[in-house]
């Protein structure tokens, strides 16, 4: 099967890269790439819609063979893929201030550039496959539904960047960054992903699950994913994905 495969309209990346895997998953190689100009099912993190003009944004998915990774460290998986879309965007896009939302959003400034939807097959207590999923705003000019502020690459740079070519280099930028991982470089990930990170430095308001708006800076993120905050009393309180959200 080639390794990177080429759709006009597909449900979702990250659905047909499962049909792929259900069909005959030793005929998938690690590293495959599906791509399309068009998704009549794109999908965000817990449900959310996906926005995309046919034609004008990265739509990706590729397939990660992580298994001699332990469950509990997935969130490894969500770092790498983070930090390979921040490396395409500053390394072969050329654009500066861009961070990691937490979990896995992309940023430039205080606009998302990029979301990543990851699906992960769990063997036991080991990872069988993670199926990254991504979205990445290259040309699209007008948005109507999105549920925050966007930006794409074309409102930054002024130019129109090829599709073709952002997924190859998107590829290239994943698979160095999984080497990381392949080679044991787990402290070396978690440190620049938290290096990178929006709203590092500084107090900026939150709002928890309960509704209640509240203060607090940066302190952590473990290493299952969790998001630990310093409240300006001193105290601190540790989220987990939908616990808590940025008040933009």
């Amino acid at each position: 099967m080639d390794s990177i495969i080429h759709f006009n309209v597909v449900g979702s990346t990250n659905d047909e890269m499962q049909r792929l895997l259900t069909v005959n998953r030793d005929d998938v190689a690690e590293g495959t790439l599906v791509y399309a100009d068009e998704q009549t099912n794109g999908r965000g993190q817990v449900g959310n819609h996906w926005e995309s003009e046919p034609g004008k944004n990265l739509l990706a998915s590729i397939v990660l063979f992580p298994d001699f990774l332990p469950a509990d460290r997935q969130f490894l998986v969500t770092q790498i893929g983070a930090l390979a879309v921040r490396d395409f965007l500053t390394l072969h896009v050329g654009l500066n201030s861009v961070t990691v939302k937490w979990p896995n959003d992309v940023y430039v400034q205080d606009k998302k550039i990029s979301g990543t939807l990851n699906e992960a097959m769990l063997m036991g207590k080991r990872m069988a496959y993670v199926i990254l999923g991504v979205g990445i705003n290259l040309n699209q000019k007008t948005f109507s539904s999105y549920p925050v502020n966007p930006v794409s690459v074309s409102h930054l740079t002024e130019k129109e960047f090829d599709v073709d070519r952002a997924a190859l280099l998107l590829r290239q930028c994943v698979m160095l960054r999984y080497m990381q991982l392949v080679n044991g470089e787990e402290e070396q990930i978690r440190s620049e992903y938290l290096s990178v990170m929006y709203r590092r430095h500084g107090f900026y308001e939150y709002e928890d699950d309960s509704g209640c708006v509240f203060s607090a800076k940066l302190v952590t993120v473990h290493p299952e994913g969790e998001l630990e905050l310093e409240l300006r009393d001193g105290k601190h309180r540790t989220f987990l994905f939908k616990q808590v959200k940025f008040v933009l």
